[in-house]
Formats: structure tokens, C-alpha cells, sequence
């Protein structure tokens, strides 16, 4: 992922708590339509004190794919040295059957 654990973080929090709210609102048998859900999504975001895009934004699709392609080379760079859950197993294993070997 391209966010920082922080951001992801908070952006977890904010889905769960807002799909509590979802949950309290099919609790409740209220009829809800995508109109509704889209105004208590921004209700939710403004009191979380998030700004809203209230437009489509003025970056262009070229200057944005180029945002795009830079954070992505600066997250495969971070995690180009990161091991994988995979590769950090099989270390594990393997440094388990050496010591046992060793015995």
C-alpha cells in the first residue's frame, strides 16, 4: 500500500465507524437511498474534520498519472528490501532445521 501506517490507520477507523453507522441504520429498518447515504457520508466526513471534494478537481489526468507513477516508485523502492510473511518463513524454517542439524 502507498499510504504510510498512519494513514491507514486512520482510514480504517473511518470505514468501520461508518459502517457501524450503516449497520445501526439496517437495525433500525430506516430506508436509506444513495442520495441519503452519500449526504451522511459527507456529514460523517465534515465532522470528522476531513475537507470534501466538492468538485471534480483541477489537476489534469496527465499531471495526475505522473503524482500517480512517482508514489508509486517511491513505495516500491521502501518495500523493494521489505521480505515477504513467504520469505520470512522460509528463513524460519530454515534457520530451525540448521540448529537442528547442529544437534
Amino acid at each position: 500500500n502507498y499510504l504510510s501506517s498512519d494513514e491507514l490507520d486512520t482510514l480504517n477507523r473511518i470505514v468501520s465507524l461508518y459502517l457501524d453507522f450503516a449497520e445501526l441504520q439496517a437495525r433500525s429498518h430506516k430506508p436509506m437511498y444513495m442520495k441519503d447515504w452519500i449526504q451522511k457520508l459527507d456529514e460523517f466526513l465534515s465532522l470528522s474534520g476531513k475537507d470534501l471534494l466538492t468538485h471534480a478537481g483541477t489537476v489534469s489526468a496527465e499531471i495526475a498519472k505522473q503524482k500517480a507513477d512517482s508514489e508509486y516508485d517511491k513505495y516500491r523502492k521502501r518495500i523493494q528490501y521489505e521480505l515477504s510473511p513467504v520469505e520470512i518463513h522460509f528463513i524460519e524454517s530454515f534457520e530451525k532445521e540448521v540448529m537442528q542439524l547442529k544437534k
